[in-house]
């Protein structure tokens, strides 16, 4: 019996990884937005981040629909 890391357990680091990510999301919109160079409110920093992580999120979920698990 192989002890192989499967889809199922990539998918839970995925998920654990995109978790982590929103948690800190809103105190690193707020230094970004500190930064002198960056002429943005930590708002829209903020709000695009969250769009992007929408879109991999929506990705993750299609490709756990289409995907072939094998519970082997």
């Amino acid at each position: 019996m192989n002890n192989t890391v499967g889809p199922k357990e990539g998918l839970g680091a995925g998920v654990i990884g995109i978790g982590l990510m929103m948690l800190f999301l809103p105190g690193a919109a707020q230094q970004i937005a500190d930064l002198d160079f960056v002429a943005s409110e930590p708002f829209s920093i903020l709000l695009g981040a969250v769009y992007v992580l929408g879109v991999i999120i929506i990705l993750a979920g299609l490709g756990v629909i289409f995907g072939n698990f094998d519970s082997e």
